[in-house]
């Protein structure tokens, strides 16, 4: 007597494929969202301790904020000293700065100024930058020598935006040279945009004064993608307090990039 067959036939397998096929398509992209969640909250680990490096730094400074950039000659390096250390020597002057912090570092890095209150440089990093990159973040550049199409419908601002760390700016055999605004300047410290995530050849960004707005940035596809590159719809950011959090473009606004509100309508 034949004993009956003990596999599986070309339809059941075909059905079990088929159904692992289904299953694979369904948690693939759970998956990836969970690694990509993991990912920002590890970012956003990193930028609450550059914010507290900056709370430090701050603290021995006399309550006087940092500079973006500062003409600094030192031997090896190039003439400039960041506010965020990388290897500003890996590409000649070009806009007022030294290198590029999205090419290689080929030379020695020079350590910025909040770097001596940083555990480790790998706190710079964002998981999701690429890797070739050794910065992607962005200092708030807000400063009072740029123009903006705002200051026609809000002439009291012109000249009064900034960010903290560009209170003033002058230039110095051709290098960008900023002062830190005082502590005590910045009107609303826990709203006060401080930094966030960016792909430029500085590490700093001014992106959005240009423009007329004030409770909406302009919808402009270019200036979202700009905002929003690193991470699913939003970016990471330092406030002036310390605080870091996930934004998004949509609810910028643009008292906070400046250290003083006073200069805005107040409905």
């Amino acid at each position: 007597m034949r004993k009956p067959s003990t596999g599986f036939t070309l339809i059941e397998l075909l059905v079990v494929i088929a159904i692992i096929a289904i299953l694979a398509a369904i948690l693939f992209p759970v998956f990836a969202q969970a690694k990509n969640a993991a990912k920002g909250a590890a970012c956003i680990s990193n930028m609450h301790q550059l914010g507290i490096a900056s709370q430090l730094y701050i603290a021995d400074g006399d309550d006087i904020w940092y500079p973006i950039a500062k003409y600094s000659p030192l031997d090896g390096f190039a003439p400039q000293q960041m506010w965020i250390g990388f290897d500003n020597n890996n590409g000649p002057l070009s806009g007022g700065y030294y290198g590029t912090p999205i090419q290689p570092a080929v030379n020695p890095i020079r350590p910025g100024m909040i770097d001596p209150y940083l555990k480790s440089d790998a706190v710079k990093r964002c998981p999701n930058q690429p890797s070739k990159w050794q910065l992607a973040i962005a200092m708030n550049g807000f400063n009072p020598s740029m123009p903006s199409a705002y200051y026609t419908t809000n002439p009291g601002a012109s000249g009064n935006e900034f960010g903290p760390a560009a209170a003033t700016q002058t230039y110095i055999n051709g290098v960008a040279d900023y002062t830190g605004a005082s502590d005590s300047q910045i009107q609303e410290a826990s709203n006060t945009i401080l930094a966030w995530e960016h792909e430029s050849y500085a590490p700093l960004c001014n992106f959005i004064m240009p423009y007329d707005w004030f409770n909406n940035p302009p919808n402009n596809p270019l200036l979202v993608n700009h905002f929003n590159f690193l991470h699913t719809s939003g970016t990471n950011t330092i406030w002036c307090d310390g605080h870091a959090k996930r934004l998004v473009y949509g609810q910028l606004k643009r008292p906070m990039f400046s250290v003083r509100k006073d200069i805005y309508p107040t409905n």
